[in-house]
């Protein structure tokens, strides 16, 4: 064994309308003593198959009558692992609707496999759903660790661009194993973890140091871009009531009920204040009277009201208080220069809005729009929609099973549930709302706004066109090495995808997407749509999650909530199959079929075609692992059935049999 073990992608099946189920232990105590009927009626349990080479993994188990006790028992002999493999409690909570949500972190010879969460959902003392991410085959040397001074010195000489080791804030460190994603395998690796801030440039970084040779193998962005009462002036919505707060003998833009503290970053110097978590340099905003209306304080003010706004909506709509749930301190900063963060712009560059989660230095940054001192090119960065995307950053960082991780797809959803909310506080104010984000940012382009929700490929011709069906026109490749100069994988672009979901799930619509499937979505309206992609956010969505993995949380989410035969629930599977994902079927539990019946072979398919053999007549469909249908829905006759795939690339697929309403998956790979 050495450092590093490596997991080819080419032996993982992305099952889009079924899952994998995963069975674990607590209190790292291995499955023994089995009775011979236990054993027996294990066999009738669907088999361990993960989503995607990451290891995510989700499966329906609400038929089965399944006990959380006889499946903590069986752990082992279901993942198909040892002792080395351990889980351990984390999380249990009991939501508003009475289903209890338990997470478990998974360890491999008692050190923490990141990302990787095993998350049980109970109803009425059974289980019925399961989902998580999980790495079985890791093979890796537990060795010494690196030491502190090393991994910070390593991490000094990689930001050495504008930084210098004085103006580096560490935090969190420790020894993992990280999974790294390279385009063609997924790679484990025994790591050094620690998170660091560049105060100056506002940089904030997760980085893991392989323990072997002292390289970075895995770098993760942190930095998100884009009580007296008052009647104040804002940039773009006018007078609105804010709360500010009465301090030596003048106002200043601080709401102590919610927490929210807008200050000026005009003559920031990049330090913080360890005490006050501050950045030093800044300044409050003040006026002699709680009425702030001139001129100079408009984009301020709208900052301040805006997430004053976000705050009221978490709390009004998801009972949450604050970005962590937790009453936390909401810290902002307008008038910031962010050539600080880019050494590349020029000095005064305001055109640009961020949210920053380290460690205890949390806050928000918003531009005055400049493209350099005195030069305008855009208008300051202040509407309720950024605002409110900047804070929900916050949220998805916060979300208590790791946040969505700001790379490729994971960042491209991280990009698009924050866009989803920002939205949705816009309709919750009730002040024009719309689905554009940041209309009026750039009033010298046509048109003017960032993006647009309800058509993601039309934008002005400064910001790049996003798409709207899966892997469809615009579809940026995300079999990259993420950095700043490809957006980490093309989470800004990519977010297209799941920003036009939310507004056919809310608004409906018809139409062709790009992969020639025809589609017709009937809206549920905002409200309830916002109350599907949120508790998928907080119970469901795991750091590395795609967009097949989003399907499916919110698949469970909007059975949760509305119920599985409800219009909600089949709504949202018109709208994913709209961008083109699943095939807009709400599907019915596998484990009511016996798979037995069914046997396939050659697989892998070398050929041209393969063999199905029946123990009854059924219909069987072949899908990529996007949920594009390869061929449709066939007749399957008792015995032996020939299925030809002529004109079928090279890749994996996903066989489904049906009949009566019950189907069967199986993985089929063609060579």
């Amino acid at each position: 064994m050495n450092g590093k073990t490596t997991i080819s992608k080419k032996i993982v099946i992305n099952l889009l309308l079924t899952g994998a189920i995963f069975f674990f232990q607590i209190n790292d105590v291995s499955a023994q003593n089995r009775s011979e009927k236990e054993q027996t009626a294990m066999v009738n349990l669907p088999k361990f198959l993960p989503l995607s080479s990451m290891g995510n993994f989700h499966m329906d188990v609400s038929g089965l009558h399944l006990k959380k006790e006889y499946l903590m028992d069986n752990l082992s002999e279901w993942l198909g692992v040892n002792n080395e493999h351990t889980f351990r409690l984390i999380k249990e909570e009991i939501d508003p609707l009475g289903i209890k949500h338990t997470v478990y972190q998974h360890y491999y010879n008692n050190v923490k496999v990141m990302d990787e969460l095993l998350l049980l959902h109970e109803k009425g003392g059974y289980l019925i759903y399961v989902n998580g991410e999980l790495t079985a085959d890791i093979n890796l040397s537990i060795g010494n660790s690196l030491a502190e001074a090393d991994v910070k010195s390593i991490i000094s000489k990689n930001l050495t661009a504008g930084s210098g080791p004085s103006d580096l804030k560490f935090s969190d460190f420790e020894t993992v194993i990280a999974k790294v994603d390279n385009g063609r395998t997924v790679v484990t690796y025994l790591t050094s973890k620690i998170e660091v801030l560049a105060a100056r440039s506002l940089k904030a970084y997760t980085y893991y140091i392989n323990t072997e040779d002292k390289k970075i193998v895995k770098k993760i962005s942190k930095t998100y871009h884009v009580d007296t009462p008052s009647s104040s002036t804002t940039l773009n919505k006018g007078n609105q009531q804010i709360t500010v707060d009465s301090y030596n003998g003048v106002f200043r833009l601080k709401d102590n009920s919610r927490n929210i503290h807008t200050l000026d970053a005009t003559d920031a110097d990049g330090g913080f204040d360890p005490f006050t978590g501050l950045l030093t340099g800044t300044s409050d905003y003040v006026n002699p009277t709680p009425n702030f209306t001139s001129d100079v304080t408009k984009a301020a003010v709208e900052v301040h009201w805006g997430l004053e706004k976000t705050y009221d909506y978490y709390l009004t709509k998801h009972n949450r208080d604050s970005y962590d749930g937790n009453s936390s301190p909401v810290n902002n900063y307008y008038n910031v220069d962010f050539s600080l963060v880019d050494s590349s712009l020029p000095i005064g560059a305001g055109d640009n809005a961020m949210a920053i989660d380290f460690g205890g230095y949390i806050f928000m940054a918003f531009g005055n729009g400049n493209f350099s001192s005195g030069i305008p090119y855009m208008n300051p960065l202040v509407t309720l929609d950024v605002a409110g995307h900047e804070f929900s950053h916050l949220v998805i960082s916060r979300n208590g099973l790791g946040g969505l991780n700001y790379e490729k797809e994971s960042g491209a959803l991280n990009e698009s549930i924050a866009d989803m909310m920002g939205t949705a506080i816009e309709f919750y104010s009730g002040i024009t709302p719309n689905w554009t984000i940041g209309e009026g940012l750039m009033p010298s382009h046509s048109p003017d706004y960032l993006r647009d929700m309800g058509n993601p490929n039309y934008v002005n011709s400064d910001n790049p066109q996003q798409p709207d069906t899966y892997q469809g026109t615009y579809w940026m490749d995300t079999n990259v090495t993420p950095d700043e100069t490809n957006d980490y994988g093309g989470v800004h672009i990519n977010s297209g995808v799941g920003n036009f979901w939310f507004y056919l799930l809310s608004q409906g619509g018809s139409g062709t997407n790009d992969i020639g499937n025809m589609y017709t979505v009937n809206g549920i309206g905002i409200e309830k749509a916002e109350k599907i992609i949120y508790r998928a956010l907080v119970n469901y969505l795991t750091p590395n999650s795609t967009y097949i993995d989003a399907y499916n949380a919110t698949k469970q989410a909007a059975i949760d909530l509305y119920g599985a035969t409800s219009n909600e629930a089949q709504q949202n599977v018109n709208a994913w199959y709209a961008v083109g994902i699943g095939n807009g079927q709400l599907g019915i539990n596998e484990a009511k079929t016996n798979e037995n019946d069914i046997t396939i072979y050659p697989n892998p398919v070398k050929q041209g075609y393969f063999i199905i053999n029946s123990k009854q007549s059924a219909m069987y469909e072949l899908y990529d692992i996007s949920g594009r249908v390869i061929i449709p829905s066939q007749k399957l006759n008792t015995g032996v059935n020939k299925i030809f795939t002529k004109g079928v690339v090279s890749g994996n697929y996903i066989l489904k049999v049906s009949k009566n309403g019950n189907f069967i998956t199986k993985k089929i790979i063609v060579e």
